[in-house]
């Protein structure tokens, strides 16, 4: 995975983090695509800001891990 895809899946899980935390009605939403696949919409529901802290520490870690690559450890 190249440093920059990996700053960008971190973005995008920092993003996502912050809608279910932030904006529940655009993720379910986004979410009605998905419904029949992956996610229960009462589950989503009850657990959005768990969710939520899940995609956001998710987002920090693949940025930390793209930093890194681009311009080596501290």
């Amino acid at each position: 995975m190249t440093p920059w895809l990996k700053v960008a899946v971190g973005v995008f899980f920092f993003m996502l983090g912050l809608g279910y935390i932030n904006r529940p009605d655009l993720i379910e939403r986004m979410n009605a695509v998905l419904r029949e696949t992956l996610l229960n919409d009462s589950y989503m529901a009850l657990e959005r800001r768990k969710w939520g802290v899940f995609f956001l520490l998710l987002s920090l870690l693949f940025l930390y891990l793209g930093y890194i690559a681009l311009y080596g450890a501290p």
